[in-house]
C-alpha cells in the first residue's frame, strides 16, 4: 500500500511539474542578440524615414523573422 501511495505521489508530481525549458543559456543569448539586431535595423529605418521625410510604410528591407 505504501508503494502504491508513493507511486501515485511521484506520478502526480511529474504531471504537475511539466516539461522543463530546453533552451540553453547560449540559445537564449543568441535569440536575444538576434532580436536586438532586428530592432536596431528597424530603428535605423525609422530614423531615416523621419529625417528624409519619406512617407510612412510598413514595408522594410529587413526581415523580422529568422529563417530557422
Amino acid at each position: 500500500m505504501k508503494k502504491l501511495a508513493l507511486l501515485l505521489v511521484l506520478l502526480a508530481g511529474s504531471f504537475l511539474t511539466g516539461c522543463g525549458v530546453v533552451d540553453s543559456g547560449g540559445d537564449r543569448m543568441r535569440r536575444v542578440g538576434q532580436i536586438n539586431d532586428i530592432q536596431a535595423r528597424m530603428a535605423v529605418d525609422d530614423w531615416d524615414y523621419f529625417w528624409l521625410y519619406e512617407r510612412d510604410s510598413r514595408l522594410t528591407e529587413w526581415h523580422s523573422r529568422v529563417g530557422y
